[in-house]
């Protein structure tokens, strides 16, 4: 989802340091972590119902957000994804407001900045400013809980500098293999993702020709709201739930999870949320809930971490649920499940 005017400055506490409910490197430690029981499809094996669960939004900051849901976020979501940012990391900084989590993160560091390509960097004219941006984030978070790196993300939409067109899909992979090269020099606990968007919009091309390989990659994820389709009744996730794009990707949750299964890696939603200008569904956050419970766990198609997009800066909160909300049963919903 498109964000770009979030990413420029250190205004963007888009994440929280309360005390996860996880062990050292950010898996689950027990207490508080829901349990459920595999069915309709979900993949089984692994630790079945348990996961990770997250959010960001400058509220969260001081635990805020985990007093209002009634339990401590397991990992917080940021993001630096500019040129500049990627390197200075403004959020992780001492005087950041993340510098004293210390639990797992799911951070988007973006790829490319306004003209650059691709092509040039499959022939690596970036990788000085990615093994730059990798070295800080290490010593930033050493010590920490899991890193999840979330490179190139949402790159199968139009809005991004990075995104992925069909003429560009072979210097992508290119360049990815070039980044995950340089992740495992420089930051090698780190677990790197590959997230399309839910929807492909404006690239013209089918984003499983972009996927690097199972080899570059140790998460596949997904972004996903709930806008078009907004749904509202159970019958209507179940429908998106299985979904498939116009090349016949996955769109809906349970194909990407699938996809993940099929090429042996597990699987995150690092954005999730619901669009208030297009109704209040309280259905939409119980059926994601249902669905983090069937499918958590940490082997291949199954949900390691979720992270709640709760930015109320960003295009006025439409996607909020703390502290200002115009979906007051869908935080309602929130607030008794998680």
């Amino acid at each position: 989802m498109r964000r770009r005017t979030l990413l420029a400055a250190p205004l963007l506490a888009l994440t929280a340091p309360a005390l996860a409910a996880c062990s050292s490197d950010g898996r689950p430690s027990g207490g508080g972590m829901p349990s459920g029981a595999p069915s309709d499809g979900a993949p089984s094996g692994g630790t079945v119902g348990r996961w990770l669960s997250g959010a960001s939004g400058s509220r969260v900051a001081d635990g805020e957000v985990a007093a209002w849901r009634g339990r401590e976020l397991d990992l917080v979501g940021t993001w630096a994804d500019t040129p500049d940012a990627s390197v200075a990391l403004y959020e992780l900084q001492p005087d950041g407001p993340l510098a004293g989590w210390t639990g797992a993160m799911d951070i988007a560091v973006g790829a490319l900045g306004p003209g650059e390509s691709w092509s040039d960097a499959a022939a690596g004219a970036y990788d000085e400013r990615w093994a730059g941006s990798l070295t800080a984030l290490a010593a930033l978070r050493a010590g920490a809980g899991t890193t999840f790196v979330r490179f190139a993300h949402e790159a199968n939409g139009d809005w991004y500098d990075w995104s992925v067109d069909a003429a560009s899909a072979a210097d992508f992979r290119t360049a990815w293999g070039r980044y995950r090269g340089l992740q495992q020099e420089h930051m090698p606990d780190a677990r790197l993702v590959f997230c399309p968007n839910s929807q492909s919009v404006g690239t013209g091309a089918d984003w499983r020709e972009t996927f690097p390989g199972a080899d570059a990659v140790d998460l596949l994820a997904v972004d996903h709201y709930n806008q078009y389709p907004f749904v509202s009744t159970p019958e209507a996730f179940e429908e998106e739930l299985g979904a498939v794009d116009g090349w016949g990707a996955p769109r809906g949750l349970a194909r990407h999870a699938e996809f993940a299964a099929e090429v042996g890696l597990p699987f995150a939603v690092p954005e999730w949320s619901s669009n208030s200008e297009l109704g209040d569904s309280a259905v939409f956050v119980e059926q994601m809930h249902g669905f983090f419970a069937r499918y958590g766990g940490e082997g291949p198609g199954q949900l390691v971490y979720e992270v709640l997009f709760n930015v109320e800066e960003f295009d006025d909160g439409k996607f909020a649920l703390h502290p200002r909300t115009a979906m007051p049963d869908a935080a309602a919903a929130y607030r008794d499940l998680w």
